[in-house]
């Protein structure tokens, strides 16, 4: 019996909505009190408000589609193994919005209990995306 109530919608919900406010009202609605992020991106405080700080500002940055390759289950964690289709729509760190497409991967855990999320682990190739944005010079050039 699966303890995730939602699906692969666990993974690509607080992306694949492309709205902020939308976004946050699905960490309100999903992460438990005690959520702790072992994975926090961008500066943020591992906790729940960190979270919701950073899925707001990837919502703000980035128009995005999630899909999810393959989901694995054991005991209190849902793993997902994904890909992503990333637009540059909105202030990213330093840079405006460029316009810009590019292609993400990753992995992404999480742990539930009573159908809350209670913690996040992730990795997801940030050179693509920081050498995609220009940020970082690519290999060759």
């Amino acid at each position: 019996m699966s303890i995730n109530p939602y699906g692969t919608d666990l993974f690509t919900a607080f992306y694949n909505s492309n709205d902020a406010e939308i976004a946050s009202q699905l960490v309100e609605q999903r992460l438990s009190g005690s959520f702790k992020d072992h994975s926090p991106v961008f500066g943020a405080e591992p906790n729940k408000a960190g979270f919701k700080a950073s899925v707001r500002f990837i919502n703000s940055a980035f128009k995005q589609v999630y899909y999810v390759d393959r989901v694995i289950e054991q005991g209190d964690t849902v793993v997902a193994i994904w890909h992503a289709a990333v637009e540059h729509v909105g202030q990213f760190l330093h840079v405006p919005a460029t316009g810009k497409h590019f292609s993400l991967n990753g992995i992404t855990a999480y742990s539930l209990s009573d159908g809350k999320i209670t913690a996040h682990w992730e990795q997801f190739d940030q050179l693509a995306m920081l050498q995609a944005l220009d940020i970082i010079p690519g290999f060759g050039k």
